[in-house]
């Protein structure tokens, strides 16, 4: 039943343009996984900075600071990107969030069933888990209490490290596909 909604939703996409197919693009692949490894550079970067007093020391960062918003951001894009660079093998290009993983999943998942759904499932918590703190974030902006951050602090570790490892994984995996895609 999934795969058919799935395959509707695909087909209203070509037909609005948020899906189409880019015959050029497959000459950016190289660029996006490049970003996709930018982004999880920079994910690890703020993450160690979070937790780290001497590395925040010596940078000249106050000792409070935590990027761990940021953390989340960057691992989502770096799994945006490199979805972007596998569905660019294939020359098709999106206009959305939604419907790049929603063409990954139909695409690799149910149509050439080269990819597990578990990694559909990743981009779109840490999909999820980015929304959430940007709503989180002017809900805050009001509550500015420390005791309020520090809860949200440990929250916000947690899940940041859990999108940075399922970021990791998910970029590691879709490259794999990537170059196998590419020497066939």
């Amino acid at each position: 039943m999934k795969k058919e909604l799935l395959k509707l939703k695909i087909n209203s996409y070509f037909k609005n343009g948020d899906i189409y197919k880019d015959k050029g693009f497959s000459t950016l692949v190289p660029y996006y996984i490049t970003k996709a490894r930018h982004n999880l550079l920079t994910a690890n970067l703020l993450n160690k900075i979070s937790d780290d007093a001497q590395t925040k020391k010596l940078l000249s960062i106050p000792g409070d600071y935590v990027g761990f918003d940021w953390v989340i951001g960057a691992g989502y894009y770096a799994m945006y990107h490199i979805t972007t660079a596998l569905l660019g093998v294939i020359e098709i290009r999106t206009k959305s969030h939604e419907s790049l993983i929603n063409a990954l999943e139909y695409q690799f998942v149910y149509k050439q069933k080269l990819l597990e759904t578990e990694f559909i499932k990743k981009i779109s918590q840490a999909k999820a888990l980015e929304e959430h703190y940007v709503n989180k974030m002017w809900t805050t902006k009001s509550k500015r209490t420390i005791a309020h951050y520090r809860a949200e602090r440990e929250i916000s570790r947690k899940d940041a490290v859990r999108v940075l490892n399922n970021a990791t994984k998910f970029v590691d995996r879709l490259h794999q596909l990537i170059l196998q895609l590419q020497k066939e």
